[in-house]
């Protein structure tokens, strides 16, 4: 399943440092020789992801493993009851890889060839399905390091390229279709104030701010904001219009379905502003070029179409500073 990298707080910014659990022994051994092993579970008591995206707010195991430089290791999480992710951090806590689906979905792997010499590490969470049970939040889960080849690492899930600076810039092109089956494009805004809300049906932070963006359509779109709302199709994961929750699918829907799915979701949650679906390929295009590791992503752009305020994540912070900004721009003529 293909899923942006980020959903919340800020961009690829590293988990705190959580005390690792030391593994015992040294590395050794080749081929699939497990080096080590830690069985977990993943429990609501356990400390949370802060670093935005598919796992925000899930919990996760932080585990340290020593490698050595130039050696490549291929991680495993294998679980039965959680959609494993993986993270990994070199020993000054810089993350160097994440996987979600790597090992075969629900199975995450991270296939790398360090960089440096030391402990490294390894932080065990999973994809926020924002519920308990099968692929919940909580669970068993077994991390396993071997040695790698090439070969692994010809299948690694690279990192996206550093975020570009929007400030000040002219905002990159986005273009789709609403769910209410028009072609639009962010050019079709020319001359308002145009807040651009990357979000996802899946992600709870981005639901967390529709109050405030119900809040400003209906105060100022009569002053010449306009909110767009950017998603993509995922596929699997659909919304349980009973309690109002997303919800695994078991069949992949097609993106009629899809549409459907969203229009009841804005539907329950009161959404009147134009909300945007992209396919996969060219919503990685466009995340790219603004730069999204994390969402919810608010980006805000005057009248002539230059970025003037960039905001990550949910906080009543974010939201105070993107209404002031918004009511400035909206007084410029």
């Amino acid at each position: 399943m293909i899923r942006p990298l980020a959903c919340v707080v800020a961009l690829l910014l590293a988990a705190p440092t959580l005390p690792a659990q030391e593994a015992k022994g040294e590395n050794g051994g080749k081929g699939d020789k497990p080096l080590q092993e830690f069985k977990g579970k993943l429990t609501d008591d356990d400390p949370k992801e802060d670093g935005g995206g598919a796992t925000q707010d899930s919990p996760r195991k932080v585990y340290s493993v020593k490698m050595k430089k130039g050696e490549i290791y291929v991680i495993d999480m294998v679980s039965k009851d959680v959609d494993s992710y993986l993270r990994l951090e070199d020993p000054t806590g810089k993350e160097v890889a994440r996987d979600d689906d790597g090992g075969g979905f629900p199975n995450a792997r991270v296939a790398y060839k360090a960089d440096d010499s030391g402990k490294f590490k390894i932080v065990a969470t999973c994809f926020n399905w924002m519920g308990k049970g099968k692929f919940g939040q909580t669970g068993e889960f077994v991390v396993t390091v071997r040695k790698g080849t090439e070969a692994d690492l010809k299948k690694k899930i690279k990192l996206p390229p550093p975020p570009p600076k929007l400030l000040d810039k002219e905002a990159p092109a986005i273009s789709g279709t609403t769910v209410k089956g028009k072609a639009k494009k962010l050019a079709d805004y020319k001359g308002k104030v145009v807040l651009v809300d990357f979000w996802a049906v899946w992600c709870g932070p981005c639901i967390a701010t529709f109050p405030h963006l119900r809040d400003w359509h209906k105060e100022y779109a009569k002053d010449g904001l306009r909110i767009l709302g950017v998603t993509s199709y995922y596929k699997q994961i659909g919304f349980d219009e009973e309690s109002g929750k997303p919800k695994k699918l078991d069949e992949a829907m097609n993106q009629e379905q899809e549409v459907a799915m969203l229009k009841k979701f804005a539907a329950h949650h009161k959404l009147k502003h134009d909300l945007l679906v992209i396919p996969q390929n060219e919503y990685g295009e466009v995340s790219n070029a603004y730069g999204v590791r994390a969402i919810p992503m608010a980006v805000l752009i005057d009248r002539k179409g230059v970025v003037r305020m960039v905001r990550v994540g949910a906080s009543e912070e974010n939201a105070q500073a993107l209404q002031s900004m918004m009511k400035k721009l909206l007084a410029e003529k």
